[in-house]
């Protein structure tokens, strides 16, 4: 019998916590011009759920702070990230990931180099191995950051 025991978080991430039964709506105007600006069409507004748009299944989602740099400039530390346990990890996914039980730590997964990619030049990549086990916290959807 091989028993793994759950790898604990490395030190690039933290776990942040929410709860609310009440849903928090903030007014939505629509996109805005980035290039030459045009003249206002809409400025009606809606409103929107910022957890119903990025939390739609909160059984299968995890919110993570980002702490180390490994992959910068993708990510940035304080960045948080909206991950999905639910979804399968495909190719050039980042991905939070413990690979051997080892703790998990957030990398980009690359099936043709059969490794996880730090995006940062100066932390080295995790190549995978057949006989390998990589447990999968979940795939980054979303990335929310301070200006």
């Amino acid at each position: 019998m091989k028993i793994i025991k759950i790898p604990k978080l490395g030190n690039e991430l933290e776990v942040l916590s929410y709860e609310s039964n009440e849903k928090i709506y903030a007014n939505y105007f629509g996109g805005v011009q980035a290039g030459f600006p045009g003249p206002a069409e809409d400025f009606s507004h809606k409103k929107l759920s910022l957890d119903e748009k990025y939390i739609s299944n909160p059984n299968n989602t995890f919110i993570i702070k980002v702490r180390g740099n490994s992959m910068h400039p993708t990510l940035q530390i304080g960045d948080i990230l909206i991950v999905k346990s639910d979804l399968d990890l495909k190719d050039n996914d980042i991905a939070i990931v413990s690979i051997n039980n080892n703790d998990y730590t957030v990398k980009r997964y690359s099936k043709k180099k059969k490794s996880f990619i730090a995006d940062n030049p100066e932390y080295p990549n995790i190549e995978v191995l057949d006989e390998d086990t990589i447990l999968c916290l979940g795939v980054v959807k979303h990335v929310i950051r301070d200006l």
